[in-house]
């Protein structure tokens, strides 16, 4: 349904969210700003009095971007896309002083309200909430962070896995997490501080998240179906704690932690490499990145801190030539495995083909934990030298690059 004309500027729309208020949602208010927003000229990026503006740019995909900010600290992000000197919609997004997320509205070309989306919270649990074009819920919550299933501890190899977290109420998962003699999910979620480590990335997006740690335990659990998988939330935008996950994945009997994370800044993963250094007793199974480079020559982190204690495992096709987008290098990846077109369960249930380095690594992590299930005397040291000695050397490369160390596996789950 089209909005109705609305007399407001929007200047006097945005005055509005000026004025103190506690953040919550408030459908009239981004129907009004939305409509607004919408409707002022493509060339038009007023700064509204009472508000003062934050940033405005454009990212280069015809996409004007502005975010504002409320007296009370609570943010404004409006995004329009603009083509041919027309606005084509609009996207508002309200977030409290705190950051926490609240809502997200768009609308189409005709500046009509096609619905959004909310954050609900209630008590310890917070739920998504879709919204019609009135902005009135619709359809079934999705639960963010719900309370985490309790459960008998087994006697199998802890494997930590730093990640987004699990979608840990997955019937076909259910048997491979670990829990503490409390009967407690052996877990913590590093990005919300609490035991809940809900499979959520919301670096991209805080209202549609992506979601990976699923797919990354679903591999391990199918190629060491006898492991116990612990599962960490970690996020890349605040990057610590590294310390407490070690202390905890060791107090729950964890020698493998797996990190198919990374990124190309080595501050963000100083501690990880002091935490990793410290513990020679653990072995960091850590995935080489995507980014299609020589990490040697340009670093990607952790993967290319080679540590005596470390695997960097780059993804490979099924006959040892480099995935497309997979990481290399000579000196700091250790060795390929099998990335392409594995088999995985994601957040959702659903299974299908995941592709990179990340569905490589966990094959690496699975086959580190049937060895040390077959000889719990090996240290990280005894347990990397065990898995090297599997390696072949990889096809040529056509143009004489060298891609890894010690080459690869090409069936990290056989026996």
């Amino acid at each position: 349904m089209p909005l109705p004309a609305s007399p407001l500027t929007l200047s006097a729309v945005l005055a509005m969210v000026a004025m103190p208020a506690a953040a919550g949602f408030d459908p009239d208010f981004l129907r009004r700003v939305a409509a607004e927003a919408c409707a002022m000229p493509a060339a038009t990026l007023p700064v509204p009095d009472g508000l003062r503006l934050v940033t405005a740019a454009n990212d280069g995909q015809r996409n004007d971007l502005l975010e504002l900010e409320r007296a009370s600290g609570e943010r404004v992000r409006i995004r329009r896309q603009v083509h041919a000197g027309r606005v084509r919609g609009v996207i508002v997004e309200h977030h409290a002083a705190s950051g926490t997320p609240v809502a997200i509205v768009h609308t189409d070309a005709a500046c009509r309200l096609l619905g959004g989306r909310r954050i609900v919270e209630d008590g310890l649990d917070r739920f998504y909430e879709d919204l019609d074009p009135s902005l009135a819920p619709i359809g079934e919550r999705v639960a963010i962070n719900p309370a985490p299933p309790s459960g008998r501890p087994t006697d199998g190899v802890a494997v930590a896995l730093v990640d987004s977290g699990v979608n840990y109420l997955l019937p076909q998962l259910a048997a491979h997490w670990a829990y503490g003699p409390d009967g407690r999910l052996a877990g913590l979620d590093l990005v919300d501080g609490d035991e809940r480590p809900f499979d959520l990335d919301q670096s991209r997006n805080a209202f549609f998240p992506r979601r990976h740690g699923t797919a990354v335990a679903s591999i391990l659990a199918r190629e060491a179906p006898a492991a116990r998988i612990l599962p960490y939330r970690f996020g890349l935008e605040r990057a610590d704690g590294f310390a407490r996950i070690v202390a905890h994945a060791k107090a729950h009997g964890a020698r493998i932690v797996l990190v198919p994370l990374g990124n190309g800044s080595i501050e963000d993963w100083a501690e990880f490499r002091e935490v990793a250094a410290a513990n020679p007793d653990l072995l960091f199974v850590v995935s080489a990145g995507n980014n299609a480079r020589d990490i040697d020559a340009k670093p990607v982190y952790p993967a290319a801190f080679g540590l005596p204690n470390q695997l960097t495992v780059g993804s490979c096709t099924g006959d040892g030539r480099i995935a497309p987008d997979s990481n290399w290098a000579a000196r700091t990846v250790d060795l390929f495995a099998p990335g392409e077109g594995v088999w995985i369960t994601d957040a959702e249930g659903r299974t299908g083909a995941g592709f990179g380095t990340s569905f490589a690594a966990p094959r690496i992590a699975a086959l580190a934990a049937r060895l040390l299930a077959a000889e719990p005397s090996l240290d990280a040291a005894g347990l990397k030298a065990a898995i090297l000695a599997r390696a072949e050397p990889m096809p040529p490369h056509p143009q004489g690059l060298v891609m890894a160390r010690h080459g690869w596996i090409a069936d990290p789950a056989a026996r």
